[in-house]
């Protein structure tokens, strides 16, 4: 509600809007609640301040709703296209990441490789069978400090990196808004009977 210091002209377009607003959002209940019992009250008020007559407070009545209900559209629009530029600067951050952690593996593969590599061959003779060895318990320990140019973490998943989409045409993948906007013609008999009644 609107505080009683509002003038009825303002405290009516305020409740213009936050009716075009729930509907838009999808808050139909809302959006009749405030219809139903604040919208009546706020006509009459502001039908008494005004000197216009009846059809042209109507008509008055008219531009406000549509004023309201485009600036409802507006922000919502508005919203959409924020939220798509949030979306598309969130994937290209995880696309960047990706594509490092993807190059660190690689780093890492390289080195293990040249490792392996480098390790010297066994002759065949000192080779020795692993049933001839009596299992010892082995101590092992981890080296206190990584050594340097192998990253302390990798990436949990390594198998597949799945591509993100160019962001291009972000505006057709937003979701729909959720409700549709409320047209003057959809209260225009409240409006009606709102007036007989204020004028009788």
């Amino acid at each position: 509600m609107q505080s009683p210091q509002a003038n009825p002209l303002d405290a009516l377009k305020g409740g213009f809007r936050r009716a075009c607003v729930k509907r838009l959002v999808g808050d139909e209940p809302g959006a009749i609640e405030v219809l139903r019992d604040e919208i009546p009250k706020l006509v009459v008020a502001w039908a008494k301040s005004t000197t216009l007559g009846g059809p042209e407070k109507k008509a008055k009545l008219k531009e406000l709703f549509d004023d309201e209900s485009s600036r409802a559209e507006e922000l919502a629009v508005a919203f959409d296209l924020f939220a798509g530029r949030f979306e598309a600067r969130v994937a290209s951050i995880v696309r960047q990441e990706l594509e490092q952690a993807a190059s660190r593996l690689d780093e890492v593969t390289v080195k293990l490789e040249r490792g392996l590599r480098e390790l010297p061959v066994q002759p065949e003779s000192e080779v020795v069978l692993a049933a001839q060895v009596e299992s010892v318990p082995v101590e092992t320990s981890l080296p206190a400090e990584p050594s340097e140019g192998v990253p302390q973490e990798l990436p949990e998943e390594t198998e597949e990196v799945e591509e993100v989409e160019e962001t291009e045409g972000v505006e057709e993948q937003l979701d729909p808004p959720r409700g549709i906007g409320l047209r003057f013609d959809e209260i225009e008999e409240m409006i009606d009977e709102v007036l007989d009644f204020g004028e009788s």
